[in-house]
């Protein structure tokens, strides 16, 4: 065997595995079998780095960089990225559509430009304004104070 195939087991199986490590002077292949993996724990959730490992574990012709996952399988992710981005947001839209208020705040803060920051709240088009009753008249009617009364003709003796 070329000293570039290192001989390592599967602690579940116990079993050989070999795994390739190509000189720097040859292109390492694309593998279906790993790219149907890769899309596929992408759309389970699964992190790069997990999937870099168990690739790494498991297929012959894994890439041993960043770099080159990224360069053979890049697009693999990104499409399988796309895909669970489109069916999440399908739902999300029509739970929106359906009127279920959290779905439509998620959607109008992500695609309409919209937070509860920016919106503005006009006091008198939600009031009226002769039962609007300023705080410090709401406190002088706690302490049992008359604020109806004429301040001229309070306190005189």
């Amino acid at each position: 065997m070329p000293p570039y195939f290192p001989q390592r087991t599967l602690s579940s199986t116990k079993e050989p595995l070999s795994i390739m490590t190509y000189p720097k002077n040859q292109v390492l292949p694309y593998s279906k079998p790993i790219a149907k993996y890769v899309r596929q724990a992408v759309q389970d959730g699964v992190s790069i780095k997990d999937i870099m490992a168990t690739v790494a574990s498991r297929y012959q012709n894994a890439p041993g960089s960043h770099g080159t996952f990224y360069k053979l399988y890049g697009n693999d992710i990104a499409e399988a990225r796309a895909e669970v981005v489109s069916k999440v947001g399908n739902v999300v839209v029509q739970q929106a559509m359906e009127g279920h208020f959290a779905s439509q705040e998620l959607f109008l803060r992500s695609k309409g430009g919209w937070s509860p920051q920016s919106t503005v709240n006009d006091p008198d088009e939600y009031t009226d304004p002769d039962q609007d009753s300023s705080a410090i008249d709401a406190l002088m009617t706690l302490l049992g104070k008359d604020t109806d009364a004429d301040p001229d003709t309070t306190n005189e003796s």
